[in-house]
Formats: structure tokens, C-alpha cells, sequence
């Protein structure tokens, strides 16, 4: 599920991991079973634009991300979800080699029959409403 901000400056986002019949728990409980009743590993993952400058903040519960804008982001999940920055790639048309580029990674483990894991990603201040941080090669400069 996705919710965007009336204003557009936060999104909100949950995932659910569940299963959907009796088949499904039985391969759950299999799994716990051999797992010694650890939990089942699951991540999810949120690659960014190489232009993006990510770091963790707020003690390892969050992400900001600052835009070539000047725009900062905050991307937050609840506190039973581990959260990490690690590398990724992000082809672009044209080149022939990958560039470099970092990712957002929740991980966690499914204990129950169901498991829910929800996310932020929100504007950290106010900004103009317009601003953009791609120039078009064509665009005519402005006076």
C-alpha cells in the first residue's frame, strides 16, 4: 500500500509478507521449524539515483537524502526493522558500464503467519513547491 501526501511532500508506504492458505502455513511453520523458531529472513530493498547523497542518520533509524536541489529527504521505518545503506548500480541508457549508486535496505525476520513492515520517505524542511534539480541541455537560461 502507498499513500502520498495531499501536498506531495511524504509518502508512506506498508508491505505485507503473508501467507494466503493452509499450504502456505504449513511451508511456514516447516521453515520455523528448521530455522529453530529464529524467523524467516526477508529484505527489502530501495535502490537510489547515483546523484543522490544518502547517509544514515538518527543513530541507524533513518536515511537522508540530499537532492542536487538542495531538497533533503528523510526516509524512516519502525523500529523492529533493520535498516542499512549498501552499494547498487543504475544502468543508464548510453553507457556502457553501470555507475555506481547506493541502496536502501530493510531486513528483518517473519515470525508470525503475517508479517507487516512499514516505511516513510518525507521532505526534511520546506521548499518551493517548483524546484527541480535537472537542467535539460536545451533549456534557455533565465534572467
Amino acid at each position: 500500500m502507498l499513500e502520498l501526501g495531499f501536498d506531495g511532500r511524504s509518502l508512506s508506504g506498508e508491505d505485507l509478507l503473508m501467507t494466503l492458505d493452509d499450504a502456505d502455513r504449513k511451508r511456514f511453520d516447516r521453515r520455523m521449524d528448521e530455522a529453530r523458531l529464529a524467523g524467516l529472513p526477508w529484505q527489502l530493498r530501495f535502490h537510489l539515483h547515483p546523484e543522490v547523497d544518502a547517509e544514515l542518520d538518527m543513530g541507524g533509524h533513518a536515511v537522508s537524502m540530499a537532492l542536487r536541489s538542495g531538497e533533503v529527504w528523510v526516509f524512516r521505518t519502525d523500529q523492529a526493522t533493520e535498516l542499512t545503506l549498501e552499494p547498487s548500480v543504475y544502468l543508464e541508457k548510453g553507457r556502457l558500464r553501470p555507475r555506481a549508486a547506493k541502496q536502501v535496505v530493510l531486513s528483518g525476520r517473519a515470525m508470525e503467519y503475517a508479517t507487516r513492515i512499514r516505511w516513510s520517505l518525507a521532505k526534511a524542511q520546506d521548499t518551493a513547491i517548483a524546484v527541480r534539480d535537472l537542467v535539460t541541455e536545451d533549456a534557455e537560461p533565465t534572467h
